[in-house]
């Protein structure tokens, strides 16, 4: 009998993502993702958000986390968490970096940082409706991503480019998405 000894590059399992990789290539419904989150007001501009499970093809897998969204003391808040833009850019860069770093170890290379600073420019006057020139989202947002490993340049840049091409998160913000909204008003 013989074992499969685990092989891993930049913290992830090789063998794994092979056989992820084969997975979803062999099956299409291995590659359906559903996340849900539940988020509730709690006073002010603070909620709380729940994770609680996803769907991955017919499974649900559980899970448990739990994320206060606030705004700085400087702007109504009680800064007792990041702001909702702050975690639409910890969002970016979080898949961004997933993305980039599975690539880089997909084609090898060996990574000794991944890192990415960002940031977003809001103009308030759309949020408040002073201006109706102005958006109320982000009219810019900026990121640089700092990378050290065993790669050439020309390979980074490459992995890069697909990581722009890949990142799910990017591709939302890049994209037209169909969104449903609804309300529903409780007696």
């Amino acid at each position: 009998m013989q074992t499969q000894q685990a092989q891993t590059l930049n913290g992830f399992d090789l063998n794994e993502l092979e056989e992820l990789s084969g997975a979803i290539a062999t099956n299409p419904l291995q590659a359906k993702l559903t996340f849900q989150v539940s988020s509730a007001w709690v006073d002010g501009p603070r909620s709380i958000s729940h994770v609680k499970s996803f769907d991955w093809g017919s499974e649900t897998y559980d899970r448990d986390f739990t994320l206060v969204i606030d705004e700085p003391k400087e702007i109504g808040g009680s800064n007792l968490g990041p702001n909702p833009q702050e975690v639409l850019l910890s969002a970016i860069n979080s898949c961004i970096l997933a993305t980039f770093t599975e690539l880089c170890t997909a084609y090898g290379i060996r990574l000794e940082k991944a890192e990415i600073k960002s940031s977003g420019y809001l103009d308030l006057r759309g949020f408040f409706g002073l201006d109706p020139s102005i958006v109320p989202g982000c009219q810019s947002l900026y990121w640089t991503l700092i990378v050290k490993g065993d790669a050439t340049a020309k390979q980074f840049q490459e992995i890069y480019e697909m990581t722009l091409m890949a990142s799910p998160n990017l591709w939302n913000m890049a994209n037209p998405v169909s969104i449903v909204p609804q309300i529903q008003i409780e007696a």
